[in-house]
């Protein structure tokens, strides 16, 4: 695959806002070591550079972690259908039916304050960013204001405007009323480049039509299909 086809898929967000489970509901189950990965796309490769650290390691690691990373392919198919899969040495595809694919890198980062500078880290060279907030705590609503700044600060460092959605999760508590939802961070989120979507992790698909426009408004997406199938398959 060629060089820039990736993006970079940077997920922030509190402790216990949903970022880890939507990730699994993406890619399937994965061992707390490979919170120690990190990606470098080279040649046609994704390379881990840092060595998995155990979970129960962590406090005592010399080692600076607090990402989980996995690649994800999207994909939109010839009947309008809007698929994802995680991007293994055995991904196998139906070519005929295959439209625009979205390849990305996604990184999971950290939601504890004491590891802001790694969500810092994470945002360098970002193509995107998902804001997770969790819909029933008024706390990690609030931060969503503080993860924008950070990506406003990356953007005028970079110069380049990061394209930003924010999901407030754990919809399905509604009916408990101890869900706060979208309008609680309309009325002071400015930017209308920022959209807000209610979603839960009870239902991957909440998330699915909010990610297929936000791909879709990526600079280099979508990606023809036929031009990179013979090659897509070899990233992992």
């Amino acid at each position: 695959m060629q060089r820039g086809m990736l993006k970079k898929l940077v997920i922030l967000g509190t402790t216990g806002s949903g970022k880890t489970t939507f990730m699994k509901n993406l890619v399937g189950d994965f061992d707390g070591a490979e919170v120690a990965r990190r990606v470098v796309i080279e040649e046609a490769q994704i390379i881990n550079t840092f060595s998995p650290i155990a979970a129960d390691q962590f406090e005592n690691s010399t080692t600076t972690v607090s990402m989980n990373v996995k690649s994800v392919l999207f994909l939109t198919t010839r009947t309008n259908q809007f698929q994802y899969f995680p991007m293994t040495s055995d991904l196998e595809l139906d070519k005929d039916n295959l439209d625009s694919v979205y390849p990305t890198v996604m990184f999971d980062t950290a939601g504890q304050e004491r590891f802001s500078f790694m969500q810092e880290i994470g945002l360098n060279g970002a193509d995107g960013v998902f804001i997770f907030a969790d819909g029933t705590n008024i706390a990690s609503v609030e931060r969503v204001s503080q993860f924008i700044t950070m990506i406003k600060e990356e953007e005028e460092k970079k110069n380049k405007k990061i394209p930003t959605v924010v999901f407030v999760n754990k919809k399905d508590l509604e009916s408990r009323g101890i869900y706060v939802g979208a309008a609680s961070l309309s009325r002071w989120i400015t930017d209308e480049d920022i959209k807000i979507y209610e979603t839960t992790n009870t239902d991957i698909e909440t998330f699915m039509t909010p990610i297929r426009v936000f791909l879709n408004a990526l600079e280099g997406f979508p990606i023809d299909a036929q031009l990179i199938f013979n090659s897509v398959h070899e990233v992992y």
